[in-house]
C-alpha cells in the first residue's frame, strides 16, 4: 500500500518508488493526468507551489511526480527505464480510463524543469512508446527553464548546486560532480549520443508522442541555461508544425519564475492544460 510522501507538498502524494509520488484527488476525472518532471534536487516546499497550482487549475486530475537526482541522470538508460515503470502504469491506468466503450478522452499535460526533468519525460515517453507500441496522447507540454544543449561548466554547475549542504558535500561534492560530468561528457567520445539531443529530439518526436502544443517558459538572468538554448528548440517545434508559446522574462532564476510571475505563470499553464491556442509568438516580460 502507498504511504504518504512526508514534506511540504500539497496535495497530498503517495510513493510509488523512489523518487516518484502520484496525487489522487476525491473524484478524479477519468483520463485526466498531469506529469511533474521536476529539475534536480527540487525541494519539496517548491515542487508544492506547482503541484497546488495544478489542483486549482485541473481539480480532478491525478498528479504524477517524478523526481530527478545527479544520481539518476549518472545511471545507464537501462536502469533509468527499468526504474520509471511504476510511472508508466500510471499513464497506462489513465489511458486505459479511455477505452472499453467510455466517453472520456485523454488529457494528459506534461510540465518538465530544466535537463533534470527533461531526462524524466525523455525516459517515461520512451518506455510508454515501446510498451505501447504507438506515440503517446499528449494534450501539451510545458518547458520550464529548457531544455537546454547542455555545456560541460553548466552541467557542472547545475549538478553541484543540487547536493545536500553541508560540510561534507562541500568537500566531497566537487570530486563526485567532477566524476559524474566526466562520464556524461565523455561517452560521446566513444560514439554515444550527448543526453541532451536525445531530451531536445523526443519531446517532439511524432513517434514518441501525438502531440503538437508546447509552452516554453524561460529568463534571460537564468544562470543555468543559454536563453537561446530554448528559442532554439521553440524554433525546431516551430518548424514541425507545433503551436508554440515562448514566455520570457528579464530577471528570474532557473525554475523559479513562478515567484515573481505567479498570475502569468499559471495562466500559461492553464492554456496548455484546456487545451486550446496557446497564443503564438514570443512574450517578454520586465
Amino acid at each position: 500500500m502507498a504511504t504518504p510522501v512526508v514534506g511540504d507538498v500539497d496535495p497530498v502524494f503517495s510513493t510509488l518508488g523512489p523518487r516518484m509520488s502520484l496525487f489522487v484527488p476525491p473524484d478524479p476525472a477519468p483520463g485526466q493526468l498531469v506529469i511533474l518532471c521536476t529539475w534536480l534536487g527540487a525541494g519539496k516546499k517548491h515542487i508544492a507551489k506547482y503541484a497546488g497550482g495544478y489542483s486549482n487549475i485541473a481539480p480532478r486530475a491525478k498528479i504524477l511526480l517524478i523526481e530527478s537526482s545527479v544520481w539518476i541522470i549518472a545511471s545507464p538508460y537501462v536502469r533509468q527505464r527499468e526504474a520509471i515503470k511504476p510511472a508508466a502504469q500510471v499513464v497506462h491506468a489513465v489511458l486505459d480510463e479511455c477505452t472499453g466503450g467510455s466517453a472520456a478522452k485523454p488529457n494528459i499535460a506534461i510540465h518538465t524543469f530544466s535537463n533534470g526533468g527533461t531526462n524524466s519525460a525523455t525516459q517515461l515517453l520512451i518506455v510508454l512508446q515501446r510498451q505501447l507500441g504507438a506515440p503517446i496522447p499528449i494534450t501539451g507540454i510545458t518547458c520550464d527553464s529548457g531544455p537546454a544543449r547542455g555545456t560541460y561548466w553548466k552541467s557542472f554547475q547545475s549538478m553541484l548546486l543540487s547536493l545536500p549542504k553541508g560540510i561534507f558535500w562541500r568537500i566531497i561534492g566537487p570530486i563526485v560532480i567532477t566524476f559524474v560530468t566526466n562520464i556524461l561528457f565523455g561517452s560521446q567520445l566513444i560514439g554515444w549520443e550527448k543526453p541532451e539531443r536525445i531530451y531536445r529530439r523526443t519531446l517532439l518526436d511524432e513517434n514518441i508522442v501525438n502531440c503538437r502544443r508546447i509552452c516554453y517558459i524561460f529568463s534571460k538572468a537564468d544562470t543555468h541555461v543559454e536563453w537561446d538554448d530554448i528559442t532554439s528548440h521553440a524554433g525546431d517545434a516551430r518548424r514541425h508544425g507545433w503551436d508554440v508559446k515562448e514566455l520570457l522574462f528579464e530577471d528570474t532564476p532557473h525554475c523559479n519564475h513562478i515567484s515573481k510571475y505567479r498570475t502569468e505563470y499559471l495562466d500559461a499553464i492553464r492554456r496548455v492544460w484546456e487545451g486550446g491556442s496557446l497564443g503564438h509568438g514570443l512574450r517578454a516580460l520586465l
